[in-house]
């Protein structure tokens, strides 16, 4: 009896051992973009961390496994493949007009960014219909609608009196702080900073026009362990499933 359980435990280990070796793993870049990748410097929970263990979850053919990268590096990383899917990217953020080797789903999601400036009395809507003359925040890496989608640092600054830095916390601060005129930030970051921080609200004029609306998709290494076909499934089998929605309601995010 001892030998037939010994036995039976091998047979189950080595089953195991085959099923965990068949999932193919499918790495996931992200660069700080909050609160899709943001690695709780605010102490609310990141939405890519929670989709990839939700897609983990739910099947067993991949397993997808989390890779940081950095803005402005990630176009040599896909194409030298350091990763082989992106979540919350767009095709107009210089992957259309370059031709890098890369497909997108669908649209999941709709935002955008919207300008901030200090409340002041006087001071309406009109304030963020010219930029010209204003000091700008933005943040390094990122594409711009006001300046064409033009992400290179050089340039900005030869376009525009532009300071960039890496997050959007320092972004409103500098504004909140007076040192600078105008901030660019992603809609889902300001809800959560200002639920996180009540008393900035009465002090910060948003805008209702929109600096660019995003449409999310998932970008897809072409080449690489999954078609885009089959990731663009996996999203729509998260949706069907609520668990999605669920991630972004928790965000404060509607789609």
């Amino acid at each position: 009896m001892r030998t037939v359980l010994a036995g039976l435990v091998v047979v189950l280990a080595l089953v195991w051992g085959v099923s965990v070796q068949a999932a193919q793993v499918v790495r996931v870049g992200g660069y700080d973009f909050p609160p899709f990748v943001d690695v709780g410097k605010d102490g609310r929970p990141a939405l890519v961390p929670q989709i990839i263990d939700a897609l983990n979850q739910m099947q067993s053919q991949y397993r997808f496994e989390f890779v940081p990268v950095a803005a402005r590096r990630r176009y040599g990383d896909v194409v030298e493949g350091r990763f082989d899917v992106m979540f919350f990217e767009s095709p107009q953020w210089e992957w259309q007009a370059q031709g890098f080797p890369v497909d997108f789903t669908k649209i999941f999601l709709r935002g955008g960014e919207v300008y901030i400036a200090q409340a002041e009395e006087g001071r309406g809507q009109d304030y963020f219909a010219d930029l010209s003359g204003k000091s700008l925040v933005g943040i390094l890496g990122y594409h711009y609608g006001f300046a064409d989608f033009d992400a290179d640092p050089e340039r900005l600054a030869r376009k525009f009196d532009i300071k960039l830095v890496n997050s959007h916390r320092s972004s409103i601060e500098l504004v909140l702080n007076g040192r600078r005129d105008i901030a660019v930030v992603t809609d889902a970051y300001l809800h959560g900073y200002l639920q996180d921080n009540p008393k900035a609200r009465d002090r910060l004029l948003i805008s209702q026009r929109l600096d660019q609306t995003y449409e999310h998709r998932v970008l897809v290494r072409q080449g690489g362990p999954i078609a885009v076909a089959t990731m663009e499934k996996l999203m729509d089998d998260l949706t069907a499933t609520h668990r999605l929605g669920g991630i972004l309601r928790a965000a404060g995010i509607r789609n």
